[in-house]
C-alpha cells in the first residue's frame, strides 16, 4: 500500500504544527519520521492513524482518499512509545485481543496470534504476563498486537524511547527484519538519526512542521539540502564555522582549506564532519587542545586561529593532548551554505 500526503497542514490557531507537507511512500518502504521535540512528526502520524483531523490537505492509502475515514476503518496497526500492553492478560491474549474485539472464532484468533508470535520471535512466551517481559519483548508483543488483524500500513511513534541503548539496537534490528519479512509499509518516528538512519529506507526531516529534506539515509547525509539537516544528522556533529572565498580559495581565519572552487567571492558558512578531515604531510598543522577514545575511533579537538574544530580518527593513531599535526579536507567534503542556509555544493 502506498501512501500519498498533499498539502497536508495541521493548525491550532496562527501555530503550524505541521506545514503544507507533502510526501509520497512506496509500498513496501519503511520511511522515518525525524526531528528534535516539536517538529510535528507525532501529529502527522496521528493525522495518518485518524486520531487527529488535518485543518487542510488530503491523505491517500493506495488510491482511497481516507482523511476523513474513521481510524478504525483504515486498516492501519499502531503501537505506541508505552507499548500500552494490558497487565493482565498474557503474551498470547495481548496479542489476539484485537481479533477477539473483531468477533473473530477464538480457535482462528488463536492460530493468528500463533503465527505472529513466531514471526517476532516470541512463541516460548506466549503464557506469560507483560510484566514478566524485558522491555524489548514487551515492544515485539506491541508490534505482533498491531501486525495480527493484517493492517494495510503500519504506524510506530518513538517505539524504541524506553528501552536502553544495548535493547535499542537489538529491538531496531527487529523490527526491520519483521517489516521486511511482511513487506508492509511503514512510518517511524523518533528524534534519534542514528535509530531512523540504520532502518529506514527513507527520511523526511522535519523542523517547524515543515519537510526540510526527504531523502534515502545514505544521499542525505552526504548532500543535505540546508544548514539544519547537515547538523541533525550525524554523531559527533557537523563541525560549522565561517568561511572566506577569495578567488576560487576558501579560507577559515586566514587558513587555506581548498583552492579552485567556483564560488563568488564573500562570507559563507561552511560544514565539514568529522570524520571528513585528514592526517597528512601537508595542510594546515594544530594542536590537539582534547582528545577522546571512542573505542574504534579517537575524536580530536583543535582549533584553526579562534574557531574549534573536532576530527575523527582511528584509536590505532597516537595522538595526545599537546601533539602538533597537519590536516587537510578530504576532497569535495567542504559543505558550503549560502544566508539563507541553503546548500550550495561541496568543495
Amino acid at each position: 500500500m502506498d501512501i500519498r500526503i498533499e498539502n497536508l497542514t495541521k493548525a491550532y490557531g496562527d501555530f503550524k504544527a505541521v506545514d503544507n507537507m507533502n510526501l509520497h511512500i512506496a509500498d513496501g518502504e519503511l520511511v522515518g519520521l525525524l526531528g528534535p521535540s516539536g517538529c510535528g512528526k507525532s501529529t502527522t502520524l496521528f493525522m495518518l492513524a485518524g486520531l487527529s483531523d488535518p485543518t487542510s490537505g488530503s491523505i491517500y492509502f493506495g488510491d482511497k482518499n481516507v482523511t476523513k475515514v474513521a481510524p478504525e476503518d483504515r486498516e492501519i496497526g499502531l503501537v505506541f512509545q508505552n507499548y500500552a500492553l494490558y497487565p493482565h492478560m498474557t503474551v498470547e491474549e495481548n496479542i489476539m485481543f484485537p481479533l477477539i474485539n473483531r468477533k473473530v472464532k477464538k480457535a482462528e484468533a488463536r492460530e493468528r496470534a500463533n503465527e505472529m508470535a513466531k514471526l517476532v520471535q516470541l512463541d516460548g512466551l506466549m503464557k506469560r504476563k507483560p510484566k514478566a517481559l524485558s522491555g524489548g519483548q514487551q515492544q515485539r508483543v506491541a508490534i505482533a498486537r498491531a501486525l495480527v488483524k493484517k493492517p494495510e500500513v503500519l504506524l510506530l511513534d518513538e517505539p524504541l524511547s524506553n528501552l536502553d541503548a544495548k535493547l535499542r539496537i537489538e529491538t531496531r534490528e527487529e523490527i526491520r527484519r519483521i517489516q521486511q519479512e511482511v513487506k508492509i509499509t511503514t512510518i517511524f518516528v523518533t528524534h534519534d538519526q542514528e535509530e531512523a538512519m540504520s532502518i529506514s529506507d527513507r527520511i523526511a526531516v522535519m523542523k517547524s512542521g515543515i519537510v526540510q529534506q526527504y531523502e534515502v539515509p545514505q544521499t542525505m547525509y552526504l548532500n543535505p539540502d540546508n544548514l539544519f539537516v547537515a547538523q541533525f544528522l550525524g554523531m559527533p556533529q557537523v563541525n560549522t564555522f565561517s568561511v572566506e572565498v577569495k578567488s576560487g580559495n576558501i579560507y577559515c581565519n586566514g587558513a587555506l582549506l581548498r583552492s579552485g572552487c567556483e564560488l563568488k567571492d564573500g562570507t559563507y558558512t561552511a560544514g565539514i564532519r568529522p570524520e571528513s578531515f585528514e592526517i597528512a604531510q601537508d595542510g594546515i598543522t594544530v594542536k590537539a587542545t582534547h582528545v577522546r577514545m571512542t573505542g574504534r575511533d579517537l575524536l580530536i579537538h583543535f582549533s584553526i586561529g579562534d574557531t574549534e574544530f573536532r576530527i575523527l580518527v582511528h584509536s590505532d593513531l597516537s595522538i595526545k593532548e599537546g601533539d602538533e599535526f597537519t590536516i587537510r579536507a578530504r576532497k569535495n567534503q567542504i559543505m558550503i551554505f549560502d544566508a539563507d542556509e541553503k546548500s550550495l555544493g561541496k568543495f
